[in-house]
């Protein structure tokens, strides 16, 4: 019995080393990339939000009530949001806060789904169907009350514009970078 656990020994290790790990992001770069809770963006500034608790999970809810959704907040922790299949995801970030996160499938006929946050929840957004590929060359994600228009303006950059329900309307430039 001992020869044979000695024998089996080697291939257990090899089977196990020859899987490779994921890359993991260091503490700083998923610190950087979700942000810190209770911040937002205002006017394209970060402004310490007061503390409340925060739904982790997104959903196709309104914003709570008296919300200015063209004020969107840092995303944060987004580890909820299912955003279904996907062939690749994208961001818009500005002035270094990501402010929301797409992925579409790869099939043409399905619709695309984004996450951003308002009011210290996160809401979900729908696209018209086009998949990935429509998401990458920009689209506008609808929400109850609001809409998200998501517009390449180069190679990593974007404009984002909000629009509400009174059809006000709030524009911001950054980076959208897909992959």
């Amino acid at each position: 019995m001992r020869k044979l656990a000695l024998l089996l020994l080697p291939l257990a290790i090899a089977a196990c080393s020859s899987q490779e790990p994921a890359p993991a992001d260091s503490a700083e770069d998923f610190a950087s990339r979700v942000g810190a809770p209770g911040t937002s963006t205002t006017g394209g500034t970060a402004v310490v939000a007061a503390p409340q608790t925060v739904e982790t999970t997104a959903a196709r809810i309104a914003p709570p009530p008296n919300t200015d959704v063209t004020q969107l907040e840092r995303l944060g922790n987004i580890g909820g949001v299912d955003l279904g299949p996907r062939a690749g995801g994208c961001t818009f970030s500005a002035d270094g806060q990501e402010m929301l996160v797409a992925a579409g499938p790869n099939d043409r006929a399905l619709p695309g789904k984004a996450t951003v946050r308002a009011g210290g929840k996160l809401i979900l957004l729908d696209a018209p169907p086009g998949g990935y590929d429509q998401v990458k060359a920009g689209t506008t994600f609808n929400g109850e009350g609001f809409s998200v228009l998501v517009q390449p303006t180069g190679r990593d950059t974007g404009q984002m514009t909000i629009t509400d329900v009174q059809g006000r309307q709030k524009s911001f430039n950054g980076r959208w970078v897909c992959s």
